[in-house]
């Protein structure tokens, strides 16, 4: 977990709105939830608006960089909610699964932007679970771990480029409930897999948040 500032340190005017948007929404979904509302219809309530609070931040941080990394964030990095929080299953104090996906781009901005993110969201009051991976990257690690394959099925765009999650959806897909696959060779553009004689004798099943994130 990210280590809190210091506590004579002012936050930046973006990151005290997320507070205290983040104080609302939690008060707004209790009370809704009180009110008997549906838990799905509370869940993707509270997803919409964690989803509000995240963009909110992520623009307030790319207007503070120079316009060249700023422009350069937009057209390379995508980012992307997974999980749970791909899913839009969502309780006041769930963490949230984020991912900056990216290609081979201005690495060097693309992590010190990650690191701002994840301070900015903590100090909002937010417990968040980040990762920085470009395509090639998230689909090596989806290959041997049917978790990590599971929470990218449910890749959710936020911000950003469109085109590379949709990438790395088309690939993750692939790695599916179809013929088992078995990883022969990791390119740094490609996986490559070949069919075993066998079908998959298991489904992967989608790891449901549960109330208490």
């Amino acid at each position: 977990m990210t280590a809190p500032r210091p506590a004579d340190t002012a936050f930046r005017p973006a990151v005290a709105r997320a507070a205290a948007a983040v104080t609302a929404l939690r008060a707004r979904i209790a009370a809704q939830h009180a009110a008997g509302a549906p838990g799905v219809q509370t869940c993707g309530l509270a997803a919409e608006l964690f989803d509000d609070i995240v963009r909110e931040v992520w623009r307030a941080l790319l207007d503070d960089l120079p316009e060249a990394d700023a422009q350069l964030l937009g057209r390379h990095v995508a980012l992307v909610a997974h999980g749970g929080y791909g899913r839009r299953q969502m309780a006041p104090f769930s963490d949230l699964d984020l991912m900056l996906l990216h290609d081979v781009e201005g690495a060097g901005v693309v992590a010190e932007a990650a690191k701002r993110l994840l301070q900015d969201l903590f100090d909002a009051g937010l417990d968040v679970g980040q990762s920085v991976r470009t395509v090639a990257g998230a689909c090596h690690l989806a290959a041997a771990d049917a978790t990590i394959l599971s929470t990218l099925l449910d890749c959710r765009p936020l911000a950003g480029d469109v085109e590379t999650p949709r990438r790395l959806a088309a690939r993750a897909a692939a790695y599916g409930p179809v013929q088992v696959g078995v990883l022969v060779r990791v390119g740094a553009d490609d996986l490559a897999v070949c069919k075993h004689e066998t079908r998959l004798q298991h489904v992967i099943a989608p790891h449901a948040e549960g109330a208490g994130g």
